[in-house]
Parts: C-alpha cells; sequence; structure tokens
C-alpha cells in the first residue's frame, strides 16, 4: 500500500545563535522568556504542518497555548503578534491573510524538499526571488524516480544527524578519496560553459591559480558572477561512481551561513561533497567551537588546501 505523502518535515535546524538574534532578543524583552516557548511551538507548526506558513486563527492560539504551562490563549496571541512586529515573520501577510511565515522559513523549506521535482509554495504568500524558486515537474517523469529522490534525501538526513558518519568514512577511504580529489580538482576545475573547459590546468601552474580561477567565472557581459542559492542549489556531481553527499554538504553550508560564493569555492574543492573530504571533518570543528570560529567559509576553505592547513597548523 502506497504511504500517505508528508507535505511537511520531520525536522528543522536552529543556528546555535538563535538567542543572540536581534528579532528575538527584542521579542523576550517585551514579552519574557515564556515567548521563547510560544515561539518554538508555532515555529515547529508551520514547518511540520504546511511546511513554510500557518493561519494564525484563535484555533491556532488555543491549541497552543494547550501545550504551555503559564500562557493562555491571549497571551499566545499576543506573543505572535509581537513577533511579527519585530520581524520575525512577515508582517503583510499577517495583516492580509493572517498567516505566519517569513523568506528564511520558506528558504528552509524548499531548500529541503527541493529534490521532490515540484512546486510547493501557494504564490499568494511566496517571499522568494525567482532564482530560489523549485523547478517545475517533468509531465513525463518516470513513477519510479520520485521514490529514488525520497531514498536521497533520507540518506542526506542521516548523515547530517551522524556527522561522525562522515569522519569514520574519511579514515577508511583515505587513500582513495586523496586520490579521486586530486584526478576530479584537474578535470572538473572550472564550471560548465567556462572558454577554459576544454583544457587541464598545467601541472606546473602553482595551486594558488587553481583557487583563482574559481573566483574569476564571468558573466555574459564579461562581469564577476554573482553567484545566488539559486546557482548553487542547480549544481550536480560528475557522473564518475564517487560517493557523494552533495545535498548535505549545501544543507550544512546554509546553516553555518556561508556566503554563495564561498559555498561555490568549497563544493568545487570537495568534489562535490566527496565523502571522506576533510570539508566533513571541518564541520565538526565548526560545531564544536559554539562560535569562537566566525568566518565558517574561510575555514572550511582552507581545508580544502592541505598546504594552508598545515602552514596554519591545521
Amino acid at each position: 500500500m502506497a504511504r500517505i505523502k508528508k507535505r511537511g518535515l520531520d525536522y528543522f535546524p536552529m543556528n546555535t545563535d538563535f538567542w543572540q538574534n536581534r528579532s528575538v532578543r527584542r521579542l523576550l524583552k517585551r514579552e519574557g522568556d515564556a515567548a521563547m516557548a510560544a515561539l518554538l511551538g508555532a515555529m515547529s507548526i508551520i514547518y511540520a504542518d504546511e511546511g513554510y506558513y500557518v493561519l494564525a486563527d484563535d484555533a491556532f492560539c488555543e491549541d497552543l497555548a494547550d501545550d504551555l504551562y503559564s500562557l493562555e490563549a491571549a497571551d499566545v496571541r499576543r506573543v505572535l503578534r509581537t513577533a511579527v512586529e519585530v520581524g520575525l515573520f512577515d508582517q503583510r501577510l499577517f495583516e492580509e491573510y493572517g498567516i505566519l511565515t517569513s523568506e528564511e522559513i520558506q528558504r528552509q523549506f524548499v531548500f529541503s524538499k527541493r529534490t521532490r521535482n515540484r512546486p510547493v509554495l501557494d504564490e499568494r504568500f511566496n517571499l522568494l526571488p525567482s532564482d530560489d524558486q523549485p523547478a517545475a515537474p517533468s509531465a513525463e517523469a518516470p513513477e519510479g524516480e520520485e521514490k529514488m529522490q525520497e531514498k536521497r534525501t533520507e540518506g542526506t538526513q542521516n548523515v547530517q544527524k551522524c556527522p561522525e558518519n562522515a569522519e569514520i568514512m574519511y579514515q577508511s577511504t583515505q587513500s582513495t578519496a586523496q586520490h579521486s580529489t586530486a584526478k576530479q580538482r584537474k578535470e572538473n576545475l572550472l564550471p560548465d560553459g567556462s572558454p577554459q573547459t576544454g583544457g587541464t590546468p598545467s601541472a606546473a601552474a602553482p595551486e594558488a591559480a587553481e583557487e583563482d580561477s574559481l573566483w574569476e567565472d564571468k558573466n555574459a557581459a564579461g562581469k564577476p558572477r554573482e553567484w545566488t542559492h539559486g546557482d548553487i542549489a542547480r549544481l550536480t556531481p560528475p557522473p564518475d561512481g564517487l560517493r557523494r553527499n552533495l545535498d548535505g554538504l549545501r544543507l550544512t553550508l546554509d546553516q553555518f551561513r556561508v556566503a554563495p560564493r564561498e559555498q561555490y569555492a568549497i563544493i568545487r574543492l570537495s568534489n562535490y561533497g566527496l565523502i571522506g573530504h576533510p570539508v566533513w571533518q571541518g564541520f565538526v570543528q565548526l560545531r564544536a567551537s559554539r562560535g569562537k570560529i566566525r568566518e565558517p567559509g574561510r575555514f572550511l576553505l582552507s581545508l580544502c588546501h592541505p598546504r594552508r592547513a598545515s602552514a596554519s597548523g591545521g
């Protein structure tokens, strides 16, 4: 019997500096610590139900209050309105439709659902720019394709929940990964469509030249390209059979708020999230630092260059 498809998400990520967010601090200052429980409860329902919005009517406030100890329905309604006022939810959609949503919530939902290859946002509530929209589904797509995509998504979630898996795989596949990474770096350094794609870098060229070529990608007008989240979502690894976790890599880079320009370089230098690449161990170190590493993108890029990593003390 076919399984009923769930529209919402099973879990959603939260940044470690969530408490330091200016809007969150303004909410707590005005409504007290109990407001955090109402806010997290509302966000959990948003992601679990429709996935990117919820109708904040009287019934919703009453149901949410039933799960809280110190807030009544009227208190919940006041806290959520304050959350809208401080910018945690979109004010226009709240006043016009009575819903709670935001661009960040929608971006996370689209990112988590993009492998299903179907439109997911109601045009009335859509806050995302066109570059971040999911592709329309193909009318001739085979029925089995969606099942294969679900399996890939489940595998991505497993790696994200247990980052130690990447470190274990690194120990068992280190020699093979190093050889493959060196080979792929020469063959796939530049993006498709680059005027230099037809050739490979010279063996005598310095390593800095390889990195510089990642930043020199230009658009049709000859100007430096401005990378977007939509561009990153469209990157695909070469069909060489190597074990990768590109979806997990993109998701974790978003969690650490790495800029799209740095994301592109990290993805290419890590051979599209090759399992066993040092970048996976870098995520473990970033989490252990608890925010002490203030530039995650540069830190991860340093791990993509063994010479630089050894020069800076590992």
